[in-house]
């Protein structure tokens, strides 16, 4: 049961953080399906294709930083939260350095000219996608706190696949053939995506102590 506050009753809490950490989530769930989309472009042959995708990403995560400081300066203006002022800045810094990752893996992409797309690149790319969907899905759920739990429980498997999903793709990059130049451009892609996961599961285990606190 959660507990009671009289100021509840006597000062009702600033709902507008739930909005702003739902469209920062929004960003990120359409930064990680733009990713997901430019990987599936680095088989094809018009380059220029591939160059928008990593154009829409930058422009997600100006978006992200944008509402990033929103939050922050609310934060600063806002008496009473809706939750610990701690947990929301936490949850905040996490998306947008999750889209920021996100940017940073497309980058990476676009200047090590990587145009050949192994299957683990689009498991991670699917995986990115998946666990964003469940953020968004966590922050929605917030405010009634209902389901929030098993939402995170989800995420966390996703993360736990992205572990595996790089073990398997390391250990492959050096049982195979491959020159000493390939090796370390793709060790480090992979390493980028699995950062993503971890960036977005760290926030939902910001937001799985925030449901202990108000439980």
């Amino acid at each position: 049961m959660a507990k009671f506050n009289v100021l509840d009753l006597l000062l009702p809490r600033e709902t507008k953080f739930y909005s702003m950490l739902d469209k920062q989530a929004a960003n990120l769930l359409e930064a990680a399906r733009c990713l997901r989309e430019l990987v599936d472009c680095l088989g094809i042959s018009d380059n220029a294709v591939f160059l928008k995708k990593v154009v829409t990403i930058k422009e997600l995560e100006k978006v992200g930083d944008k509402i990033e400081r929103q939050i922050i300066d609310e934060l600063d203006a806002t008496f009473i939260t809706p939750l610990d002022r701690e947990d929301i800045h936490q949850i905040a810094m996490g998306i947008d350095q999750a889209v920021y990752s996100v940017y940073g893996l497309a980058r990476k992409l676009e200047l090590y000219n990587i145009r050949e797309v192994p299957a683990v690149l689009k498991t991670f790319a699917d995986l990115i996608v998946g666990i964003s969907d469940e953020l968004v899905k966590a922050i929605e759920a917030l405010p009634g706190r209902k389901g929030v739990q098993a939402i995170i429980r989800v995420m966390h498997e996703l993360e736990k696949r992205g572990d595996d999903t790089f073990s398997q793709a390391v250990a492959q990059l050096f049982s195979n053939d491959h020159d000493p130049v390939h090796i370390i451009k793709f060790k480090e892609v992979y390493e980028l995506a699995e950062n993503i996961l971890d960036s977005v599961d760290r926030v939902g285990k910001t937001i799985r102590g925030v449901m202990v606190k108000i439980g």
